[in-house]
């Protein structure tokens, strides 16, 4: 039975399964009004900020994933026309690198790292010394995960949000009892209501950086998956099917 991995762009459809659902918990939300409870009770409007970097954010992993995929299924269709044969890698002079008479697109991932391998000239995994070794796997894995580092960035800003909110909240909330000068009933009643004010501040920015960071830090997962995948295909094709002499 073939894995899921397998099946052709399964990265990208892992990620629409799961921007689908966070969108449908949105619209429920939405329809409920807790949404529009949440930015009417942020004063800070921290959450705003929060929720166009997550929209920022879900449009940079889906890039990365649609890359990832497009990149995963250029090797898996370059591993299904070598089947079990050992073949050699060649360049035709433009660029490109030839596989079986297979074109390679230089600025793929796999196209990248096999020119790499040509100028070489032997197998790389296998034979070459410790420290060349992990150059080229340094190299291979900087180009799959791209910007990964800055969207793992962007997750913790998500959350560092939430807790700056939380501060602004209690300031917010305390700055109402050290203004007051009396203690009478209509008095307290503002100052409870600044007060709860101050709270929900506190408390909607902090649920808004959680989730949002949450489930941000999901996708960014799904993608890192992804990029793992890629590389472990692309070291075991060359060591084991591909040859550079």
């Amino acid at each position: 039975m073939p894995r899921f991995k397998d099946q052709p762009y399964w990265l990208f459809l892992v990620w629409l399964l799961v921007t689908g659902f966070a969108a449908f918990g949105l619209m429920v939300c939405w329809s409920e009004g807790l949404l529009g409870l949440l930015f009417d009770s942020d004063r800070s409007r921290i959450c705003l900020i929060i929720g166009l970097l997550y929209l920022l954010g879900s449009a940079h992993c889906a890039r990365r994933a649609l890359f990832l995929a497009r990149e995963t299924e250029h090797v898996r269709s370059v591993s299904e026309h070598i089947g079990n044969r050992v073949v050699r890698v060649e360049s035709d002079g433009e660029s490109r690198v030839k596989i079986d008479g297979h074109a390679l697109d230089a600025d793929s991932v796999i196209g990248e790292h096999l020119q790499t391998l040509i100028r070489r000239g032997d197998k790389p995994h296998e034979s070459a010394p410790e420290g060349e070794q992990s150059s080229l796997i340094g190299t291979l894995v900087a180009h799959t995960k791209g910007s990964h580092d800055l969207g793992w960035f962007m997750v913790d800003v998500l959350l560092k949000l939430g807790l700056l909110g939380t501060i602004v909240g209690f300031i917010l909330m305390l700055g109402s009892v050290a203004d007051t000068a009396s203690l009478d009933v209509n008095t307290m009643q503002k100052v409870l209501k600044q007060m709860s004010n101050g709270m929900g501040t506190a408390l909607y920015t902090t649920l808004a950086g959680l989730v949002g960071s949450m489930a941000l830090g999901l996708q960014y997962l799904l993608l890192d998956k992804g990029a793992d995948d890629l590389i472990e295909r692309i070291v075991r094709l060359t060591d084991s099917r591909l040859t550079f002499v």
